[in-house]
């Protein structure tokens, strides 16, 4: 399979990533936790909806209206894309399955989660003054998972787009895709 992207548009979103990955370098490096945290759930965001976006159009429910579907928009929330990447890998599919360790999805789910709660703290002054170096410690786990994560996307990308490769979404795991309409 070929790439559908033209090359300048591939390599403005390497400079893009680059320039997100150095902020997130910076922020570190100036103890500025809460901003670096942001810009790792950002980068997260991006690399899922990336990966779901190869896939989705074969998908007999993201093919259709849903939240997967409208255009260029990332309306899926992380979870939701990290679930969806995540039935793929246990349902053997080759480009995932060797490109992604599974534990990396539960890993990144709960630091989402850890994040996320962290972030509600900030509003309780209970909480507020006690959170930089929970930050910190949530910064670090997440950049490690956000690197292995952009080296897995990486990966993907090559085996997807490899000359004989042909992705075939199953069956059963579109009946678990969160845009299958509910009753």
């Amino acid at each position: 399979m070929k790439s559908t992207e033209a090359m300048d548009l591939r390599l403005k979103r390497v400079d893009m990533h680059d320039y997100f990955l150095n902020k997130i370098e910076e922020s570190i490096h100036k103890q500025d936790y809460i901003a670096a945290s942001w810009l790792i759930y950002s980068c997260f965001e991006n690399r899922y909806f990336r990966t779901i976006e190869k896939l989705k159009s074969q998908c007999k429910y993201c093919r259709s209206k849903s939240k997967c579907n409208k255009g260029k928009k990332n309306e899926l929330a992380l979870i939701t894309k990290i679930k969806c990447i995540q039935r793929l890998h246990g349902h053997s599919i080759e480009c995932i399955r060797d490109a992604f360790r599974f534990d990396l999805f539960k890993e990144t789910i709960d630091w989402v989660n850890e994040r996320n709660s962290l972030m509600y703290d900030l509003l309780s002054l209970e909480y507020y003054e006690n959170t930089d170096e929970k930050f910190k410690k949530s910064v670090i786990i997440g950049n490690k998972l956000l690197n292995e994560t952009y080296e897995s996307c990486t990966k993907f990308r090559e085996l997807f787009y490899k000359e004989d490769y042909d992705f075939i979404f199953p069956e059963e795991a579109m009946e678990k895709c969160s845009c299958k309409p509910r009753k």
